[in-house]
């Protein structure tokens, strides 16, 4: 009996054994899972942070091209505007002196 006792113990110590050695293989196996899932999260938000960097940068280059663009289009329009003005000073300069022509009747 005290054979068969020690026998059964051995085998329960065996199993024991046995299922801890899986018991560790799955842990490690989740905690690993775990891991790569957490960097896969944070490459995720480091790539919509960087694309989202991208698109300002982008947005920020177009609006300083179009304010030069605006800029020059003001200069050429206040150039145009000057020549108007001058022309507009000119006739009215010219009226000024006019004088109707008086007939002789």
């Amino acid at each position: 009996m005290h054979e068969t006792t020690k026998l059964i113990k051995q085998k329960i110590d065996t199993q024991v054994s046995g299922s801890q050695v899986i018991l560790q293989r799955i842990i490690h196996k989740q905690v690993l899972d775990d891991f790569k899932n957490a960097e896969q999260q944070i490459n995720n938000y480091i790539k919509s942070f960087q694309d989202e960097f991208d698109r300002l940068l982008k947005e920020r280059e177009t609006r300083e091209a179009e304010a030069e663009q605006i800029c020059e289009t003001l200069n050429v329009q206040k150039v145009k505007l000057n020549e108007y003005l001058n022309e507009v000073t000119a006739i009215r300069a010219s009226l000024d002196n006019w004088k109707p022509l008086q007939r002789i009747r």
